[in-house]
């Protein structure tokens, strides 16, 4: 690959441990949830104005529920997730990156492309969907490679929700007999002798009536 491209390329593995980064796990209850994130946003977020917050939200009504509520105890927080106008996906991202709003409030929409190095809290409302995702979201936290704070807040009712999101989000039989059913049409219509290139909302039309469609309240 150097050879093909004739330059001399530099290889940078930084490994998975971040020592910069703090974490903690905080009980609360859902009716507490709130005012706890609220508190930790007080007290770690540094108190000159620098550096922003990330709170991670299992739904979109959720995100906009908590950013309300911030802002209404004075804090710069805006939402964030993929039902927004693009436009306002962009203002909100380059308000973020640009100070403007020190708080954003966000499902895992959020994030990918963000080049904020001064992260300096990652509070994580709601359980992840896995700890891959965890890691990647908490992540985003001190890319500075100064100190930051990674907090997990945690209610039983969250697990048992998560749980319940991850069943409905698994292929019954039907819906993979569906899936077949529909490449085999478009196979047909576009002769390709059982070679294949088609995107989900390609194979998601050709059978309207499979009774599954992507769930983007989580997005």
């Amino acid at each position: 690959f150097r050879d093909k491209l004739d330059i001399e390329l530099t290889v940078v593995d930084g490994g998975t441990r971040r020592a910069n980064l703090d974490f903690a796990v905080v009980p609360t209850s859902p009716g507490e949830k709130f005012a706890h994130i609220h508190q930790i946003l007080l007290e770690d977020l540094p108190a000159d104005g620098s550096g922003g917050a990330i709170v991670y939200c299992a739904t979109r009504r959720q995100a906009e529920e908590v950013a309300a509520f911030l802002r209404e105890k004075e804090l710069a927080a805006a939402h964030f997730h993929a039902g927004l106008p693009p436009e306002t996906k962009k203002g909100v991202q380059k308000r973020f990156i640009d100070g403007e709003s020190r708080v954003i409030v966000a499902t895992n929409a959020f994030g990918m492309g963000i080049d904020k190095p001064d992260v300096r809290l990652v509070i994580h409302a709601d359980i992840p969907g896995s700890l891959e995702n965890y890691l990647q979201e908490a992540g985003r936290a001190g890319r500075d490679r100064r100190m930051a704070r990674c907090v997990l807040l945690y209610t039983p009712e969250d697990v048992e929700r998560q749980f319940g999101m991850s069943a409905r989000s698994r292929l019954t039989q039907r819906e993979i007999r569906a899936i077949l059913k529909a490449l085999r049409n478009l196979d047909r219509k576009k002769r390709l002798n059982g070679e294949i290139v088609a995107t989900a909302g390609e194979i998601l039309a050709e059978d309207e009536d499979a009774g599954f469609a992507r769930d983007s309240a989580t997005d």
